[in-house]
């Protein structure tokens, strides 16, 4: 038995822990996510900050879609804190707006339909953490987004009450729930460009190669505006507009501080696309105030900066 005992119930899912045996000075436990047991350590004082608490469903749900860092669930990997907690909800690329959140469940209910036109059946698991993998905060939210899909006349369904509250069953897309789908697609949420803003001065041209190379081995294209090809009568704002939005995120490097590449961050985000951001350690310090509170990748070599950058689209984007 380890020297701290748990929490009857672990600090971020609420479900029940196995004490770990350990001699550390840490409380160690496990619980089981997707049928695996994850080792969880945390400092013996732990307890969530009040933003933590009111956001764990975030750390729930990343945890049941496997984009919770690895290095954090090792027998010797790192111990968890609120600092870390805090900047993991800030930084998840998750469906967080109204818009966001109807368009991720529609495209989750058309991935889990067996044939167009025929009923959709949801996993035999616990509602709460059904809810949680989708995002939302419990089973509630999940039905009121479910029962909008059907006053938007996405999806058709009825409600059926329960001794836990409301259901809605007997779901089936309709013909503009699948228009809606398609219309998601030609606007590129699932596309596999990356947009890449940065200096194109001829200094940084093996800074160019590694982010691409970075880009690629995630599995994505990268995207630069002075490598396409486009029509004379197109302008060149034009082409970069029409290029992010067929992006599914960003990466932009503020070494040199172009003013391009605020611009080109600022209107992904504005289309509601992730945004990685990157800059030179002796940089940084001129970066602008409104971006520099942005997360960073901050290197101060090349290889650093690539590695950073795929872990952050391993962990984010992928």
């Amino acid at each position: 038995m380890g020297i701290n005992l748990p929490p009857e119930n672990c600090f971020l899912t609420h479900q029940k822990t196995t004490n770990y045996s350990s001699s550390s000075d840490l409380i160690e436990y496990t619980v089981k996510i997707n049928d695996q047991n994850k080792l969880f350590k945390f400092y013996s004082d732990h307890s969530n900050n009040p933003y933590v608490e009111k956001n764990k469903y975030i750390i729930h749900a990343l945890l049941l879609n496997e984009k919770f860092p690895v290095q954090y669930l090792k027998k010797e990997g790192k111990v968890i804190d609120n600092d870390f907690l805090e900047k993991l909800i800030n930084e998840s690329v998750i469906p967080r707006f109204p818009d966001e959140k109807i368009e991720n469940l529609l495209n989750y209910l058309h991935s889990i339909q067996d044939y167009e036109g025929s009923r959709i059946r949801f996993p035999q698991i616990e509602k709460g953490s059904f809810a949680r993998s989708l995002y939302f905060k419990n089973h509630q939210e999940l039905v009121f987004y479910l029962s909008t899909l059907i006053n938007l006349g996405y999806i058709t369904g009825g409600e059926r009450s329960t001794t836990a509250g409301t259901d809605i069953v007997n779901i089936n897309l309709t013909y503009a729930g699948l228009s809606k789908i398609i219309e998601f697609q030609e606007n590129e949420s699932q596309s596999n460009r990356c947009f890449i803003a940065m200096s194109f001065s001829n200094n940084h041209n093996q800074l160019r190669e590694k982010i691409k190379d970075s880009v690629i081995k995630t599995g994505y294209h990268p995207i630069l505006i002075d490598e396409i090809h486009y029509d004379s009568d197109i302008s060149i704002n034009d082409a970069l507009i029409a290029e992010i939005k067929k992006c599914k995120f960003l990466v932009a490097d503020f070494t040199d501080h172009k003013h391009g590449v605020y611009f080109e961050a600022g209107f992904a985000l504005g289309l509601k696309r992730p945004v990685i951001y990157l800059c030179n350690n002796e940089d940084f310090d001129k970066t602008h105030f409104d971006t520099n509170h942005y997360p960073h990748i901050i290197y101060s070599d090349l290889d650093e900066m690539q590695k950073g950058l795929e872990n952050k689209i391993n962990a984010w984007i992928n």
